[in-house]
């Protein structure tokens, strides 16, 4: 019995020892990530509003993390830290903080921007996705507004469509997962960004004198009637611009315009759709 005491004892050290030289591992790449992050702000002037957020990168990266994630550690957990890692460098390059519509589901939208931008920044709750909007132009910040931002919001993405306005820039969840926790859907809204990644989906404003009925490889993520108009939030293959979406309606529209772009997510659960994408398989995880 000492015997197997003794080597039990001996075993328990010697794995507390490997996850010790892990965790030292991982903080020495860490620092070493900061200090490329420091090269890169030089390079290339990141510290411009809008320079350093690049959402088709990120995308990138969790598409990546996916595809080689295999552990008994959850994918949820994994795509939680690495968000945290991606906001604190981001914030070294150009600092900002969330300011998100606090009128739809608070407590949600609060997991929602916790979740995915960690503890190091400020939330900024603002009533309505119009004020969410303004600040986002009067700033570095991020904006977070519910896709269902309810009637009473009207159309908050107009103020979107004109030139040198706030852009929207993603959907979360980004991961679509049985069970996940922060799943409110959501679009966060950026500065118009100085070197954006061509989207997957481009995000269309839609103005017409009836209900919208978009083409069957596009998809209507909100819509609501005001000004006796109806304004929908219109999701488009990237291949589609204002236009050619303009002119497929044969005057059934009196505006389009260009709100946003974004990546498409990933389906880990359930069938992929226009916004969300299969993970890579092995050979394209590189």
């Amino acid at each position: 019995m000492s015997g197997t005491g003794e080597q039990n004892a001996r075993a328990l050290a010697e794995l507390r020892e490997r996850i010790d030289t892990i965790d030292a591992e991982m903080h020495r790449l860490l620092i070493e990530r900061g200090q490329v992050i420091d090269e890169l702000i030089h390079v290339k002037g990141t510290s411009r509003p809008g320079a350093a957020f690049r959402p088709g990168r990120e995308a990138d990266m969790m598409r990546r993390m996916v595809a080689r994630h295999s552990s008994v550690l959850p994918l949820i957990t994994v795509e939680h830290l690495w968000r945290e890692i991606i906001t604190t460098f981001t914030r070294m390059q150009a600092p900002f903080d969330v300011a998100f519509d606090n009128s739809v589901a608070p407590e949600r939208m609060r997991d929602v921007a916790r979740f995915t931008f960690g503890f190091s920044v400020s939330l900024v709750p603002l009533p309505n996705a119009g004020a969410v909007v303004a600040h986002v132009s009067d700033s570095n910040d991020l904006g977070l507004v519910a896709v269902d931002a309810g009637a009473e919001a009207g159309a908050w993405w107009r103020g979107l469509a004109r030139p040198g306005a706030p852009r929207i820039m993603a959907l979360l969840p980004h991961i679509g997962a049985a069970g996940r926790p922060a799943d409110l859907p959501a679009f966060v809204i950026s500065p118009a960004l100085s070197d954006p990644t061509p989207p997957d989906i481009r995000i269309l404003a839609v103005s017409s004198r009836s209900p919208y009925k978009p083409p069957r490889d596009s998809l209507v993520l909100a819509s609501v009637e005001a000004d006796g108009k109806h304004e929908a939030l219109v999701a488009a293959p990237a291949a589609r611009d204002a236009a050619g979406l303009a002119a497929e309606a044969m005057g059934r529209v009196e505006s389009v315009s260009e709100v946003g772009g974004i990546a498409r997510g990933i389906a880990v659960d359930g069938e992929p759709s226009l916004l969300y994408q299969k993970p890579l398989q092995a050979d394209e995880r590189r």
